[in-house]
């Protein structure tokens, strides 16, 4: 009887402390195991000095997004890569390489000559056709595993669904109306039509997108099932194109792990967030990480915490556009790199610290 009543009165005071906590930390509020930190990023060019990452370091930063400007790590971008990654490593800055979707040389060493086509007489002849598998392999996953093979210590990586210079910058200009992408769509081919009466073809869009999600499903579940865990974070995985819907789409559905890169904020701050947020949710990556991108010449030292408050309030950190600007000496930069004050005084405020909502 003892015993019973000694089990009584310890399950009392369990449900009594289950109370003081839950009292404690409102529904939804539990305390997780460990708080995840906020991404500050830093944007950098592979052929910068990798003693950047000194100053960035001490400036705060814990992520640098690494450009590959190659079309390929090569012979001589191997070593700047492992250079990158390694002195990130030791200096507490994760390096993510990152690079455009497809380079100029991949493409054209491709066996297919299919190309991206707006239209009769509008073919970008340095954009790969969303529809050609040979295309995605090598600019995705072949693209993917090269860097991985370089630097294997790397559990992050990016693209950029860019094209290379030049315009259009993305896909969102409509479906490729290609020869082989309509003769796909219609059963019939005919070289006459060549996207002349694509505008007919209602459905077009929608098939292509779905299409492209199957493809791009396929590819990276090849990936995930050779490096599981890796990150493959997309710049702009928010923007309304049937490529990007279809990538986002094809990423829920692998469990490749992912963040958006979102260039939305670059000049305005955090509140455009609040639509890239929701379009991740309706793609099914509701617990993507989204962090937002901020441009440093559209904003003086002094407006700069505001902007990256505003950020972190809707996402899950930040990454600067582009720390080049403070690598160089400032009598040096123009146009896209030119900023409102010294490179000293950004660097002051971004120190600071005092960027959290």
């Amino acid at each position: 009887m003892g015993r019973v009543a000694a089990r009584a009165r310890g399950a009392e005071c369990r449900w009594w402390l289950w109370t003081v906590i839950l009292a404690a930390f409102p529904a939804g509020a539990l305390p997780a195991e460990a708080a995840t930190p906020l991404v500050r990023a830093a944007y950098v060019y592979d052929y910068m000095d990798v003693a950047h990452l000194d100053s960035l370091a001490s400036t705060g930063f814990n992520r640098a997004i690494i450009r590959l400007t190659g079309d390929t790590p090569g012979f001589g971008g191997a070593p700047v890569l492992r250079a990158w990654v390694r002195h990130g490593l030791d200096r507490g800055v994760e390096p993510v390489p990152e690079s455009l979707l497809q380079g100029k040389s991949r493409l054209r060493a491709l066996s297919t000559s299919r190309r991206y086509s707006r239209g009769p007489g509008r073919v970008s002849s340095d954009a790969g056709c969303p529809l050609d598998s040979l295309f995605w392999r090598s600019a995705l996953l072949d693209r993917l595993e090269e860097v991985l093979q370089t630097v294997p210590d790397a559990r992050r990586i990016a693209v950029d669904l860019e094209f290379p210079p030049g315009a259009p910058r993305h896909y969102e200009v409509g479906p490729c109306c290609c020869p082989e992408c309509l003769a796909e769509y219609t059963g019939v081919r005919n070289e006459e039509h060549g996207g002349h009466d694509a505008w007919r073809f209602s459905g077009l869009l929608a098939s292509q997108e779905a299409r492209l999600a199957r493809i791009l499903g396929a590819l990276l579940g090849e990936f995930a099932a050779r490096h599981p865990g890796i990150e493959v974070g997309v710049f702009d995985l928010d923007l309304d194109s049937f490529v990007h819907r279809a990538c986002a789409r094809a990423l829920s559905r692998s469990g490749v792990p992912t963040v958006d890169y979102c260039e939305r904020s670059y000049s305005t701050g955090g509140v455009p967030l609040r639509g890239a947020r929701a379009r991740l949710r309706a793609l099914g990556l509701a617990t993507a990480p989204l962090v937002g991108g901020l441009w440093l010449k559209h904003f003086t030292p002094g407006q700069v915490p505001a902007a990256l408050r505003s950020i972190a309030e809707r996402g899950e950190g930040s990454f600067i556009f582009t720390t080049y600007s403070l690598w160089r000496d400032p009598e040096t930069l123009t146009g896209s790199c030119t900023l409102m004050g010294s490179p000293a005084d950004y660097r002051r405020v971004l120190a600071e610290g005092d960027l959290l909502p």
